[in-house]
C-alpha cells in the first residue's frame, strides 16, 4: 500500500463516499476508484461495501484503518521533516490557530520569535478550533490555539491565561454610556453572534438564562473577527472575545459584559511530535504575547 493509496483509504473512512473523497482530495471520482479498486487487488482484501448508496467499511478495512491512518501521519511528519532540513539550520515552524487568536497574538509572537529566530520559516494558519486540533494531531503543525475545548486523543494541553468576553458596539452607540452590558440592554438591538451549536453560543446562551432572557441572534458569525467587522459597518452589536478588539476598525467601542464569560487561551501540543527547540521557544513568545495583552 503506497502512500496515495494509504491517503484514498483513509479519505474514504472518513468520508464514507468515492464523491466527498474525490472532493476532498481534489482530484476526480474515477481516479479515486481506479486507485481503490487496484488497492483492493494488492490486498487481496474486500475493503468496503455499498449500502443505500454510501460505502461502508468491512471488518477487514475497520481492522487496517488505525495502522492505516498512523502511517500516514508519520508519512506526513517525514514530509515535513525533510521540508525543515531543506530549509537548512534554520528549520520550519507551523502554527495553526481558531479566529482572533491567528489575528492578534500569533503575530506578536512571531515577530519577537523572528527577532531572535531570523532562518527559522514560519507557517501560520487560521482556522477553527476543531480543525486546529487536527492540524496538531495530524503533526500538520507544531503547535495550536483556541479558545474552545477539543477532543484530546493524542494531545495535550496547556492553558496560557484566559480571556473575557467583551460587548462591541459602534463608536458613539447607546451602550457606551453603560460602565457593563448584561442581556437585558442587548434587548432591542440587532444582536451578531453565534450558533447555539457553537461553544461560544452555548456560553452565551447559559449566561441569557441567568438573566431570564432568550438570546436571539439576528446576524449568525462564525467567527469572533468576523463578527467585529459586522459591527463595523453597523449592522449591529455582539459578544466576542476580548482579543477581537485588536483587530476591530476604529469605529468600534466596547465594555465589559456581564456575567463574565472567561475563555482559556488553550495551547495544544502534540504527544507524538519529537521534541523541538524552536517549538519551545515559540511557546515562550506565545506565553509573553498573551501576558502582555492582558496586562494592557
Amino acid at each position: 500500500m503506497n502512500a496515495r493509496q494509504l491517503e484514498i483509504f483513509r479519505t474514504i473512512m472518513q468520508t464514507g463516499s468515492v464523491t466527498d473523497a474525490a472532493k476532498l482530495l481534489n482530484v476526480s471520482q474515477p481516479t479515486v476508484s481506479k486507485i481503490l479498486h487496484h488497492m483492493e487487488d494488492q490486498l487481496g482484501l474486500r475493503l468496503f461495501r455499498r449500502i443505500r448508496g454510501r460505502l461502508h467499511p468491512t471488518p477487514q478495512a475497520e481492522m487496517l484503518f488505525p495502522d492505516a491512518d498512523r502511517v500516514f501521519r508519520d508519512l506526513g511528519a517525514l514530509r515535513l521533516l525533510a521540508e525543515e532540513l531543506r530549509a537548512g539550520s534554520g528549520g520550519v515552524l507551523r502554527i495553526a490557530a481558531s479566529s482572533s487568536l491567528a489575528a492578534a497574538i500569533v503575530p506578536r509572537a512571531v515577530a519577537s520569535f523572528r527577532a531572535a529566530n531570523p532562518r527559522v520559516k514560519i507557517v501560520s494558519h487560521l482556522l477553527p478550533g476543531a480543525e486546529t486540533a487536527e492540524m496538531v494531531r495530524s503533526h500538520q503543525a507544531d503547535l495550536g490555539l483556541c479558545l474552545s475545548p477539543q477532543d484530546l486523543h493524542t494531545l495535550t494541553m496547556r492553558s496560557l491565561g484566559q480571556v473575557e468576553m467583551i460587548c462591541i458596539f459602534p463608536r458613539g452607540h447607546r451602550l457606551s454610556a453603560l460602565s457593563h452590558v448584561t442581556p437585558p440592554d442587548l434587548a432591542n438591538e440587532t444582536f451578531i453572534s453565534f450558533n447555539s451549536l457553537n461553544h461560544f453560543g452555548g456560553l452565551l446562551d447559559e449566561a441569557f438564562l441567568q438573566y431570564d432572557e432568550t438570546r436571539r441572534v439576528d446576524i449568525q458569525a462564525t467567527m469572533s473577527i468576523v463578527a467585529a467587522v459586522q459591527v463595523a459597518q453597523g449592522s449591529g452589536v455582539a459578544i466576542v472575545d476580548r482579543f477581537a478588539m485588536l483587530m476591530a476598525p476604529e469605529n468600534v467601542d466596547w465594555r465589559p459584559f456581564r456575567p463574565v464569560l472567561s475563555l482559556p487561551i488553550n495551547l495544544l501540543l502534540s504527544e507524538t511530535l519529537p521534541w523541538s527547540r524552536f517549538r519551545n521557544s515559540m511557546i515562550e513568545h506565545l506565553q509573553k504575547a498573551v501576558e502582555e495583552y492582558l496586562e494592557s
